[in-house]
């Protein structure tokens, strides 16, 4: 995640276009004539490296005449001289370039070499680039269209990033049509330096940004990238079209890893063209739907068939009316109405009937969505119904969407609601699919804010067992771990194993598995398993780290899950054992990376009893230590610490975990008014929801979150939180804490920082700060002792404590 000089791109006060000149520029001069014509208000540079500068400096000499600190530079020269240039634009310490340059022919050898100069030299610089195969950017709030682009979309609240020029070309050409705004579009090309992690960091914090809409090929950093999505996703919808499906071998389909990748980050992801542009228009124009009661009205049975068939497919059902609403229905649509389903209305007084249920539909609080439909009816009839609508639905509480089927003489009709800004779609089918997806994004997210319940039973590992075993095992000819040894391994880790000669017939079988995969690490399998596994593919996917919530999301994704808690003679099983089972395979290959597969296959269930029967475990040699290996930043058990205050009371110090949620509200009522005030700079009365998700639910990668504990285990109690939080856009941090007020001059704030941040040494930090209120001399005490630099901040009338990572030793402020 780096958003440094990103804000230099996309809100520039000056451009410079080089290499525009030619008749043959196709790029360059459209990119001259957008910059023009955007309404752009900065100022504009056309240079030209071979002929000089033109336009407001005229220099011979060319580009290195040109004034120092221009924003943005728009490249549109031969990959050849792009190195070249971007050393000319470092050296005028710009903030960025675009480069758009790009033959139309497949790489080759001396491209690949470009490139890789031009990745050096963003490295070296700081100087961020965009492409190079890039078709521009645009910033539709401030006129900037430093593109290529046919034409200058209309303003709107969405991003779109794509790697591909074509997917930008035909987006941009669709969302004229159906009067679909943007904020941003971009062209990342070639991914030189900035990258989807990179932007989604940066517009997730625009305001705006409403939404992000990514159509991706492939990634470089898919951990950045998980890490940036879980962030954003949880305030703003992320939609994805990821182009080129890949299968592959047994069971372990990559396609099928990116679903899973997705989910875990809070993404929706779409799988057509059409389906992606649908949803960026749902985005654009409507409220996300709060749930799936879908209400459907059609003026003709056939069409709303299909409606309720499409619902089916994708496991929705319609809208249960209650009494109030069936009773006003009634009283419009008299015998003319089932009562249930679909509201399909007689072509007798068609528009007036219509425009009364719609408004009945549309006020009733048990309908989360509507859906209209109409069949075609005659343009004018279509049309008229049309307008008297989108002036009703304007007003709407809940997501509309239309879908008037029919070809060119409904154009017209589709036209009025595209300016009432109302979805329209031309098949019950993609309204359907569309309404599916958006609520499927919600069901993705909720997923992701989760919060667990609380409990106190740790995981108890034999880690000198499961050491000896994998070091003897790597040392092997045939580096694998059969029945007995990969029996003793995951028994280390507390799985309940037998041999296949100790087991009677069992109920059924399931398999666990973790095969590791280049891109994405260790990915865990579980699903039906023994000889039925490559017959039924009952299979769930689900990347490490696992908590209780994500492996039972696992489990109930399969087909077998539905045995697991009876059926029939068959009994329940302990369903806590299971998800340990999973939890602990996920510790397992979190721990050594050196596990190429692990299979555990049958796990056998007799009598409402789970044990492995069968094991294999394969190990390699690898130079990634963990957690290198994985896309999501595990729980960081290094930072885990006793300390002893100056009175003699022990206190246990670890990262901050999700289940830690109703004791992070226990600590924030015990504190004071005052101490309130002086961490959140607002008397704030009490922890909102989404502020205790925040607070819990730690990104590891992006922030040092420790709290100090007292007691032991049921009566242990949070009396402390130290964060240390990090910032995208460079290399420092932002510093807070909080000490219980009870626990104050202790001695206790200035070893949890202190510890917080010596953990941040190994991150790569250069500098952290934070805010102080000139009242809180405390903290000011505690700074100076810590070794902080200590000023007055002229902005905030209050202090700025700043401290070098470099000078931090491994016992800071020791007393």
């Amino acid at each position: 995640m780096n958003t440094h000089n990103l804000i230099r791109i996309f809100n520039p006060g000056s451009v410079a276009l080089i290499g525009a000149g030619g008749t043959d520029n196709i790029y360059g001069r459209t990119a001259m004539k957008n910059l023009a014509s955007g309404g752009f208000e900065g100022k504009i540079f056309h240079v030209n490296p071979q002929l000089g500068i033109h336009g407001d400096v005229s220099d011979p000499a060319g580009l290195q005449h040109l004034p120092d600190d221009i924003h943005l530079a728009v490249i549109a020269s031969p990959m050849d001289a792009v190195p070249r240039i971007l050393q000319g634009c470092a050296k005028k310490n710009m903030g960025g370039a675009v480069i758009l340059s790009n033959d139309g022919r497949e790489r080759h050898e001396t491209d690949k070499h470009h490139l890789d100069q031009i990745k050096a030299i963003a490295k070296e610089t700081g100087l961020r680039v965009m492409g190079p195969d890039s078709v521009g950017v645009v910033n539709t709030a401030n006129g900037l269209n430093a593109s290529a682009m046919a034409q200058m979309p209309l303003c709107g609240n969405i991003a779109f990033l794509s790697q591909s020029r074509d997917v930008c070309s035909s987006v941009l050409d669709m969302a004229m049509r159906e009067h679909v705004g943007f904020s941003h579009v971009v062209s990342l090309g070639d991914m030189s330096d900035v990258g989807f992690a990179d932007l989604i960091d940066f517009l997730g914090s625009a305001y705006a940004v409403s939404s992000i809409v990514l159509a991706l090929e492939s990634l470089q950093d898919i951990r950045n990238f998980m890490s940036a999505a879980r962030a954003v996703s949880r305030v703003k919808p992320i939609i994805a079209l990821k182009t080129g499906r890949k299968g592959g071998g047994g069971l372990l389909h990559e396609d099928d890893i990116w679903d899973a990748a997705f989910k875990r980050a809070g993404i929706l992801r779409v799988d057509e063209f059409e389906a992606l542009f649908n949803c960026a228009e749902f985005l654009a124009k409507q409220k996300q739907p709060k749930g799936s009661r879908l209400a459907v009205i059609s003026n003709a049975a056939g069409i709303s068939r299909m409606a309720e068939d499409a619902m089916t497919g994708h496991g929705l059902k319609p809208a249960l009316f209650s009494s109030t609403t069936r009773k006003a229905l009634s009283s419009v649509l008299k015998q003319n109405w089932s009562g249930t389903g679909p509201v399909d209305i007689a072509s007798t007084g068609l528009r007036r009937e219509y425009v009364k249920v719609s408004k009945i539909c549309m006020e009733a609080p048990e309908v989360d969505g509507i859906l209209l439909l109409s069949a075609p009816a005659g343009a004018k009839e279509a049309t008229s119904l049309a307008r008297e609508l989108a002036a009703l639905l304007n007003v709407s509480p809940c997501p509309v969407l239309t879908a008037w089927v029919g070809g060119r003489d409904i154009d017209k009709a589709r036209a009025v609601f595209n300016r009432a800004g109302i979805v329209t779609c031309e098949t019950p089918e993609q309204a359907v699919r569309t309404f599916a997806n958006l609520y499927q994004y919600g069901l993705n997210v909720d997923m992701l804010q989760q919060i667990p319940v609380r409990t106190d039973r740790r995981l108890e590992i034999d880690y000198g067992t499961a050491n000896q075993v994998v070091d003897s095992g790597g040392a092997l000819e045939n580096p694998v771990l059969q029945d007995s040894l990969a029996r003793e391994l995951v028994t280390a880790y507390g799985i309940p194993a037998g041999s296949e000669e100790t087991m009677g017939s069992p109920d059924y079988e399931l398999v666990v598995s973790a095969e590791h995969h280049p891109l994405f690490g260790p990915v865990i399998r579980f699903g039906m398993g023994g000889v039925l596994t490559d017959v039924f593919k009952d299979i769930a996917l689900g990347l490490p780290p696992l908590n209780r919530h994500l492996a039972r999301a696992m489990i109930d994704a399969t087909r077998i899950a539905r045995v697991l808690s009876g059926y029939g003679a068959i009994q329940k099983i302990d369903m806590t054992v299971l998800e340990e089972i999973l939890i602990r395979v996920s510790r397992l290959v979190t721990d050594f990376p050196q596990i190429k597969h692990l299979e555990l296959n049958p796990v056998s269930v007799c009598n409402g009893n789970i044990q492995v029967a069968h094991g294999r475990i394969a190990l390699e040699k690898t130079r990634i230590s963990t957690p290198g290996h994985l896309i999501i930043s595990p729980y960081p058990f290094w930072q885990q610490k006793t300390i002893t205050l100056k009175t003699g009371e022990d206190v246990f110090i670890r990262p901050v975990r999700p289940s830690d949620a109703q004791q992070m509200i226990d600590l924030f009522e015990d504190l004071s008014a005052e101490t309130v005030y002086l961490r959140f700079f607002s008397p704030i009365k009490e922890i909102s929801r989404s502020m205790l998700i925040r607070l819990t639910q730690i990104d590891y990668d992006r922030e040092i979150a420790l709290i100090a504990f007292s007691g032991e285990k049921e009566s242990r109690k949070i009396i402390g939180v130290a964060r240390i939080i990090f910032m995208p856009h460079s290399r420092q941090a932002e510093f807070a804490i909080v000490i219980s007020d009870a626990w104050q001059g202790k001695g206790l704030g200035i070893q949890l920082l202190g510890h917080a941040l010596v953990c941040t040494k190994k991150y790569e930090i250069d500098q952290v700060w934070g805010p102080v209120i000139t009242t809180n001399k405390g903290m000011l005490k505690m700074g100076q002792k810590l070794g902080f630099n200590v000023r007055r901040d002229i902005d905030s009338g209050g202090y700025k404590m700043t401290i070098d990572v470099g000078s931090i030793t491994n016992t800071p402020g020791k007393i």
